[in-house]
């Protein structure tokens, strides 16, 4: 594969491996997942969640059949839509240091004392961003405060984000932020409750804002909506004006007054009175993360029993030969549920292909077990959905 085409559709806006793919197509033409992931030498699964973004971004072009194939669009007009998206992305960069640059010159400086010199820098791609953020919290002397969305905290617990803010702790530092809290975050939620004050706001779902020390602050720019933490679509300014600083932090302070009760909302979560909320972030996180390995997800779903009555279940899920339909029961106590997830389980009497899957809450005992292996059916547990995820990946993985 030629390195130096490769190297340049990296400066247009792909990663190396989206560029390998893409040049993959160029060259050999209209090809499948595992054609491809042969070609560049890589996992098929990881071929699937490339071949997704590059579709997503209109970078590749799929026909329908058994299996999917795949070809690149032509390198001229890849090259121009990438050229527009970093022109847009110039522009957003652009817009946001007039901003900066004007809110310093409002600022007044005090008489007799110089205005401070300060460094400013863009920080591009989410790992980038990531790394900034820890290395903040890990420099902090006083104070760390921290709007974070969703897929931020995730991604930021998994990289140590809990164990960095226990270490400011220890040296004295006062430690707040505001994210998202409900089912797909609740482990993080509980570990960094413990070293820091957090509260809950959907007010700020697409916003990140970091600031230490009252003289450092980062805020992105272009925050792009795909999950995960390889993103190189996101972009952060950092800088340690203090003057900046002090303009971030009575925003913060009254955005944190306004906020909800974390502990509240996890109690809520964990005592089942949100059970639509718990079925409803189970799907949604079936939907999200299945796509990137490979399964194509609709939610919800409808098929014929084998009587050919209809049945709607949660989603349906396939990936080639293979599949699965899904259907989600919850409920805020096991009495008033327990004649639900039977009447699911009993579907399996009827759904034979694709096989059955029912994720529910709260039940105990291994009475639904048993009845869900008579009929044919998997039976998950779907007290949390971030478990009860990595059980359903398991199930369809052994398929």
């Amino acid at each position: 594969m030629d390195e130096r085409a490769q190297r340049l559709l990296m400066q247009y806006g792909l990663s190396d491996r989206e560029s390998l793919v893409y040049l993959s197509l160029l060259a050999n033409g209209q090809q499948s997942a595992g054609e491809i992931a042969k070609a560049v030498q890589i996992r098929r699964m990881e071929a699937y969640r490339i071949i997704k973004r590059l579709s997503d971004s209109g970078v590749v072009v799929a026909t329908p059949g058994n299996p999917v194939k795949y070809t690149g669009e032509p390198i001229e007009q890849v090259v121009a839509m990438m050229m527009d998206r970093q022109m847009k992305k110039l522009e957003e960069m652009e817009k946001g240091r007039a901003e900066v640059v004007s809110i310093g010159r409002t600022i007044a400086t005090p008489a007799g004392q110089q205005r401070e010199e300060y460094s400013f820098k863009m920080v591009q791609g989410r790992e980038q961003i990531y790394g900034q953020i820890l290395r903040m919290v890990g420099a902090a002397e006083k104070s760390v405060e921290m709007v974070l969305t969703r897929n931020d905290l995730i991604q930021l617990y998994i990289l140590g984000l809990a164990e960095a803010l226990r270490e400011a702790k220890k040296r004295g530092v006062k430690s707040r932020m505001i994210t998202i809290c409900d089912l797909q975050t609740t482990e993080p939620t509980e570990a960094i409750l413990r070293v820091a004050e957090l509260k809950h706001s959907d007010d700020f779902a697409k916003s990140r804002i970091v600031v230490a020390d009252g003289d450092q602050v980062l805020v992105s720019l272009v925050l792009d909506e795909v999950v995960g933490r390889k993103n190189e679509r996101d972009v952060a300014i950092w800088t340690n004006s203090g003057d900046y600083a002090g303009t971030m932090v009575p925003m913060f302070e009254k955005a944190f007054l306004g906020s909800a009760d974390s502990r509240e909302r996890l109690h809520d979560l964990k005592t089942g009175r949100k059970a639509g909320e718990r079925g409803k972030a189970m799907v949604d996180i079936i939907k999200a993360s299945l796509p990137l390995e490979g399964w194509k997800v609709v939610a919800p779903g409808s098929l014929k029993g084998t009587s050919g009555a209809e049945y709607e279940v949660a989603a349906l899920l396939t990936l080639g030969e293979k599949g699965f339909a899904v259907d989600v029961v919850m409920g805020n106590d096991e009495e008033s549920i327990r004649e639900d997830i039977i009447a699911a389980i009993m579907k399996g009497i009827e759904i034979k292909t694709p096989r059955l899957i029912v994720i529910a809450a709260p039940y105990s005992g291994d009475e639904l077990q048993k009845l869900a292996n008579l009929v044919g059916a998997i039976l998950l547990d779907g007290s949390d959905p971030v478990a009860a995820a990595t059980r359903l990946r398991r199930a369809i993985s052994a398929g």
